[in-house]
């Protein structure tokens, strides 16, 4: 899968669980750029992201993941 796919459908998934119709995501965007960011919606992201392409963040991935490039670049290593 093409990086800019990937970063549509994650879009879309960050759209229904931080309840934001108009996000647009970009690499650097994290907790501080999102009001609805909160710990909890985040995993809630998170477990949307590893249902939708049927795989799991290990523990120390999860530590890292800080911004939705992040997520977009353990996700794609996931499904590569």
């Amino acid at each position: 899968m093409e990086r800019e796919q990937l970063v549509a459908e994650v879009q879309e998934l960050a759209r229904e669980v931080f309840e934001k119709p108009n996000l647009v995501i970009c690499d650097t965007m994290s907790a501080a750029d999102v009001d609805t960011w909160t710990s909890l919606n985040f995993m809630k992201f998170l477990t949307a992201v590893e249902d939708k392409y049927g795989f799991k963040f290990k523990m120390m991935e999860l530590l890292q993941l800080r911004s939705m490039g992040a997520v977009i670049d353990a996700t794609l290593k996931h499904i590569a």
